[in-house]
């Protein structure tokens, strides 16, 4: 798709615009920072607040052979930002076309086709192929109508708050630090599929899921959980790893055990929203320990959980 073809795609709104740009992975609290800013800016020059969203990161155009993984995927992202109340969420596809724009052809754009006042940008951003900050944009005399913001950082326990340090804190299970950067606990979606029915064997029947390929999942162990079936939340221990008691595959596996919880959960969506790693993953030298240490694990979820 061209550019052309690309912006006149677009449904926009008549009239003034104040706008940010990015991926919003997370729609973390450095974002919502950023938004708030967004729409203060907006009311204040009786404009809309409009957030133009990356379907995709754009490094995973540029980079096709990096492994890129999401902390939410579009429609989490996109409900979100309206739920905030913003005006306007245009869902733009990270292309040859947008890739090939300087930055001054890339808000020229904006500004024609949605009457931009105002330009609103994270910490250090630069926009185009030719990377250029908000300090050289202003300088642009072409774009003398546009105002350009950066948002100040946001820092929580002394950190930068951002998509990359979220995605780290996930990945090695450190779900407090996360939570404490997205403004809520780290949850993953997924489908219950039929496994081989081995935590049933063992006295725990566990509900499987295969959360989308390119979500970011918490780094193996045990997890006290929430687990959300049809709006209702339930306690939960969850195991993820590859299971070395049993396994030498490698293939890993996400599975809840449900606390006092009985029903058939084939074929349903739940949400499994992670609150603290209890332990990291073992091998045990029998299913009898196995099962020991899973009482154990049991017992320490319910007692975070009961916090």
């Amino acid at each position: 798709m061209s550019i052309s073809e690309l912006f006149a795609s677009i449904e926009i709104h008549k009239g003034p615009t104040v706008a940010t740009v990015g991926t919003f992975d997370g729609v973390h609290l450095g974002h919502r920072a950023l938004l708030k800013q967004l729409q203060c800016e907006a009311k204040a020059r009786g404009a809309i607040s409009v957030a133009l969203v990356f379907k995709e990161q754009p490094r995973a155009f540029i980079k096709p052979d990096f492994n890129v993984s999401y902390i939410s995927n579009l429609t989490t992202r996109r409900n979100i930002l309206i739920e905030i109340g913003i005006d306007q969420v245009i869902e733009l596809d990270f292309g040859t076309a947008i890739q090939k724009l300087s930055a001054e052809e890339f808000v020229s754009k904006l500004q024609h086709l949605i009457e931009l006042k105002a330009l609103i940008v994270g910490p250090n951003a630069k926009i185009g192929f030719d990377r250029l900050g908000i300090e050289k944009l202003s300088l642009s005399k072409k774009l003398s109508n546009v105002d350009f913001i950066e948002a100040p950082t946001k820092i929580a326990n002394g950190c930068a708050v951002s998509s990359s340090a979220i995605r780290n804190a996930i990945i090695k299970g450190h779900c407090e630090f996360a939570a404490t950067m997205l403004g809520r606990n780290y949850s993953i979606s997924g489908v219950v599929v039929e496994g081989d029915r081995r935590g049933r064997e063992l006295g725990f029947p566990t509900a499987n899921i295969r959360p989308d390929s390119t979500i970011t999942v918490p780094g193996n162990g045990i997890y006290a959980t929430l687990v959300e079936i049809d709006g209702k939340s339930h306690k939960a221990a969850t195991s993820i790893g590859v299971r070395p008691t049993f396994e030498t595959s490698g293939i890993r596996t996400i599975e809840a055990f449900l606390l006092d919880f009985d029903g058939d959960l084939y074929g349903q969506q739940i949400q499994i929203e992670f609150i603290s790693r209890t332990r990291s993953e073992i091998a045990f030298e029998s299913t009898e320990k196995l099962t020991r240490q899973m009482n154990k694990d049991v017992d320490e979820v319910r007692n975070i959980l009961a916090k």
